[in-house]
């Protein structure tokens, strides 16, 4: 059973991870902003526009997140155990590697089939949720935002994570699997502070857009 040091520990490490994935994902991103009008399109010096909040948020997310993926985990590792499969006696000798391949090649693929079936959509849709209330959305802006993100979320998770989660079980030896695990995480948790940005941007530029365009129909 995990104790209430070793959740806070993995508590500060995912929002670590969280948060180091949005500076990087800032620092990306300021090199495709353009200016306030369509006129000035022109680069924003790296990093000029760094938001430190949002790298908070971030880290208050992976952090408050954690427990609840660590539950999820210690779920599928008590429901679909690898060692009991990778333990299972074989019939004959001339079979017992294909019967133990087979044994933990079906106990990774329910894994698998379950934690992308029941939490990938449930992490996805927090993830899109718990951001939003962090930056004060109000209902309807908050409503817009899980319509417009949350399908793109939950696709590119599906993208990526299945097949992270069958070279980690499968391939990479036990004493990797948390740093390969980290370094899926790092790059996964900078494409959603990048997906959060490029929305909150396209919100920002139509605005600015629409008032470009009535100050120049009032030109003289």
């Amino acid at each position: 059973m995990a104790t209430v040091k070793r959740i806070a520990g993995l508590a500060l490490f995912s929002g670590s991870v969280s948060a180091t994935g949005n500076v990087i994902a800032q620092y990306l991103d300021s090199w495709s902003r353009t200016g306030d009008c369509a006129a000035d399109k022109t680069h924003t010096v790296p990093f000029s526009g760094y938001d430190p909040a949002q790298t908070v948020r971030f880290f208050v997310y992976g952090a408050a997140f954690a427990p609840i993926s660590f539950s999820w985990h210690a779920f599928l590792n008590r429901r679909f155990p690898l060692m009991a499969a990778a333990n299972a006696p074989a019939v004959a000798s001339v079979a017992r590697g294909s019967h133990l391949l087979s044994g933990k090649a079906k106990a990774v693929a329910k894994r698998i089939a379950v934690d992308q079936t029941v939490f990938a959509p449930f992490a996805s849709g927090a993830f899109v949720a718990g951001m939003g209330i962090l930056e004060g959305l109000d209902l309807d802006d908050l409503r817009e935002r899980i319509r417009v993100q949350y399908p793109r979320v939950l696709l590119v998770g599906y993208l990526v994570w299945p097949a992270a989660q069958l070279i980690n079980f499968s391939i990479v030896p036990l004493i990797y699997r948390v740093p390969f695990g980290s370094m899926v995480g790092l790059f996964w948790n900078t494409y959603l502070s990048w997906s959060s940005a490029q929305l909150k941007h396209r919100q920002v530029q139509s605005t600015r857009a629409s008032g470009c365009g009535r100050l120049a129909a009032n030109a003289p």
